[in-house]
């Protein structure tokens, strides 16, 4: 497949790659929720089927996320056991990445030309399964590379850090930006604004904090609902300088403590889509 032009992916990259591998790999965590929403928005109806695309944008993620590894592997890093594993599990999600572009290509394939513009596809056959396993593949990246991120920033020399701060950074602001990163916080507008994370409610008053302080942004409806036939919800992810600060704290004597790196483990078959996975 030759390099897709910017303007057919799923997700903006006309941004300046950002100078440090941390910002860079906490970016490239941020398009991969982006295009997992957008494969969760197909299976309720809510986006265009455009097979090209999605084969695109994989293969997008696929060669920057080899670019990111390559951007860590030129710090002079320790080789020791949290750096090896981070970078052996990067690997993993460029691997994994590979196989969800080939099977996005073969549910392309396997889309008849009268359905192109109004199928909704079908997880269990043809060129929804497609779909839905390329899907899985992904799953578990964005979070996945937040901590790799995190163990890698720890140990990066000053000058391949960012020293971008804002006031008011405490322990409960930290912790948000990175359920944010993740990509586990979605916002509900429906009845009353809440926000969720990954295993519960989260402190809207937190998280408009940091979308006033040019944080974090909430992009509306860009994440599918609880349920069929439910609202789209808004998605927070990190703007530019959310991206610098959290690379900043990652490494800070505050930041919350991560798992050491290990593999990917497979991503487990689920019976919904889920917005914060």
């Amino acid at each position: 497949m030759t390099t897709p032009p910017d303007d057919a992916l799923l997700f903006d990259v006309h941004a300046p790659a950002p100078p440090t591998p941390v910002e860079r790999l906490l970016a490239l965590a941020n398009l991969y929720t982006q295009h997992n929403d957008r494969i969760d928005l197909l299976f309720y109806g809510r986006a265009d089927l455009v097979p090209d695309t999605y084969a695109a944008s994989s293969l997008h993620l696929e060669r920057e996320a080899l670019t990111s590894i390559k951007a860590v592997r030129q710090q002079p890093l320790p080789a020791i056991e949290p750096v090896s594993s981070a970078i052996v599990r990067l690997k993993q999600i460029a691997y994994l990445t590979g196989g969800a572009t080939r099977y996005l290509t073969a549910a392309r394939q396997a889309l008849p030309a009268d359905e192109a513009e109004h199928a909704r596809p079908d997880r269990r056959h043809g060129f929804g399964q497609f779909i839905w396993l390329a899907r899985e593949l992904t799953a578990l990246a964005p979070q996945a590379i937040v901590e790799s991120a995190a163990h890698i920033a720890a140990r990066l020399p000053d000058r391949a850090r960012s020293n971008t701060t804002v006031s008011g950074m405490d322990a409960a602001k930290r912790e948000l930006l990175l359920e944010v990163a993740r990509g586990h916080v979605i916002v509900s507008q429906q009845y009353a604004e809440r926000g969720y994370g990954r295993t519960g409610t989260v402190d809207v008053e937190v998280l408009r904090r940091l979308e006033d302080q040019g944080l974090v942004t909430c992009e509306l409806a860009s994440a599918p609902p609880f349920f069929p036939g439910g609202p789209s919800l808004d998605r927070a992810r990190l703007t530019a300088l959310g991206i610098s600060v959290l690379s900043t704290v990652l490494h800070s004597p505050l930041h919350v403590s991560l798992p050491a790196a290990g593999p990917v483990p497979a991503p487990a078959a689920t019976s919904t889509v889920r917005a914060h996975r």
